[in-house]
């Protein structure tokens, strides 16, 4: 097991330049379920911890898989955007985190026309009684 010392002796060895040189480098991508899972869309970055094995994320109804393919299009875009904050000039990773981007939306758009509302900024909110009142949110009991 590793202790305070054991992270602070890898922390005086950590070579910030090595590392940017390392990400500069064209990044090899998971698609957006696998990057979802790992919770990370970069193949040379994710480091998993111990024997952890990511849980599989398995929809048991459409509306689970609509919720599941926004979720994964959401976060891939989300993680893209992180990328593409410390590389703004990266053309690739800009077409595909708008790709993801248009790909989210479109999902979002067709859960909520179909289960209602995720946020509160939701545009199915346009009539009362809200949706909410009428029927669970995802994520509380029952909302699946």
């Amino acid at each position: 097991m590793k202790n305070y010392y054991d992270y602070q002796q890898a922390f005086s060895n950590f070579n910030e330049d090595k590392m940017m040189r390392a990400f500069d480098e064209k990044p090899d991508l998971y698609s957006s379920s696998e990057g979802y899972t790992r919770g990370n869309m970069f193949k040379n970055k994710y480091i998993p911890y111990k024997n952890y094995q990511p849980q599989l994320l398995r929809a048991t109804n459409e509306k689970e898989q609509m919720f599941l393919n926004m979720s994964a299009a959401s976060f891939a875009a989300h993680d893209l955007n992180l990328y593409l904050d410390l590389h703004p000039q990266d053309g690739n990773a800009l077409n595909m985190f708008n790709q993801y981007r248009e790909q989210a939306n479109k999902f979002l758009m067709d859960y909520e026309r179909s289960y209602g509302p995720v946020t509160i900024s939701s545009d199915t909110l346009t009539e009362s009684p809200f949706m909410w009142e009428v029927q669970p949110f995802p994520w509380n009991e029952g909302g699946m």
